[in-house]
């Protein structure tokens, strides 16, 4: 791996989420490029909004042009994000995209290795919760492997796949495995949660088999009861781990992620978690 993007909107740069963007990058030898999002097209927030979400980040502002109080951000944040990589030891670039969001996020995804975004990430004149729209639009049609960040980052101890015996999950797992083999001699947890139907014996057994080639120390979990709560009851307890779920397309995220489990875990958990969609 060689590229990761990060995103992030121009007003607003949390840098603690640059603490784990920057692992990812000294561990898998990759540059860092940071996409400075500015919502040329269709900005929906008034000029009041916009310099709130600016101060929010802690930059004083003297103006209420929203033109001015976005170059100011987008020039701190800039400087921000290149000194946090070369303090961390990482290569950062910068993309300065000014069309509409969306659209130029997915154009940049296809031509990167593993997209980081922020589950708060919104161009909206409204608060809206976590994940919000862009974000589940993102993990919809994004064109390579996202990463939701955590908000904070004090190291990784295990990797947690969620398994159901659909192919989404296993391909998951596998572009997660092929993205960070330097995560090989971490611990691997694999969660599998029966509701309806179960995965066949023969297929657990082949995906065990598969994961034993390329991890040693793999421990399996299988639970009854409901997906959604048992996911939750099973990742809320965790920390410090990395957690690795399947997705099915835009289809299914327009119904916030039905019939995936992914939103509830990006509301409720804190841990980085991998999604990945055919």
């Amino acid at each position: 791996m060689k590229k990761i993007l990060y995103v992030t909107d121009v007003l607003r740069l949390d840098v603690a989420t640059l603490d784990f963007a920057c692992y990812l990058c000294n561990l898998s030898r990759s540059k860092l490029v940071g996409i400075f999002l500015e919502n040329i097209e269709g900005e929906a927030r008034s000029s009041k909004a916009i310099k709130e979400v600016a101060m929010e980040s802690g930059i004083s502002l003297q103006t209420d042009n929203p033109q001015e109080v976005k170059e100011r951000c987008t020039a701190e944040h800039i400087q921000l994000f290149k000194d946090a990589c070369m303090q961390r030891g990482v290569t950062g670039l910068v993309h300065r995209d000014k069309g509409a969001p969306l659209e130029d996020i997915i154009v940049e995804s296809r031509y990167a290795d593993v997209l980081l975004i922020d589950a708060s990430t919104s161009f909206s004149a409204e608060k809206e919760s976590v994940p919000t729209r862009f974000v589940t639009e993102v993990l919809a049609d994004a064109e390579c492997p996202v990463v939701v960040l955590p908000e904070r980052f004090e190291g990784l101890n295990k990797i947690v796949f969620t398994y159901d015996g659909r192919s989404s999950s296993v391909f998951a797992i596998k572009q997660f495995t092929y993205l960070f083999p330097e995560l090989k001699d971490h611990s691997v947890v694999v969660i599998t949660i029966m509701e309806g139907k179960k995965p066949a014996p023969e297929e657990r057994y082949k995906l065990k088999e598969w994961l034993h080639d390329h991890y040693t120390d793999i421990d399996f979990i299988v639970m009854d009861g409901n997906v959604k709560t048992g996911l939750l009851d099973s990742l809320l307890l965790r920390t410090k781990d990395f957690i690795v779920m399947g997705a099915y397309g835009r289809n299914a995220f327009s119904t916030l992620f039905a019939p995936s489990h992914a939103a509830p875990v990006l509301k409720l958990v804190a841990q980085p978690v991998f999604i990945a969609h055919h």
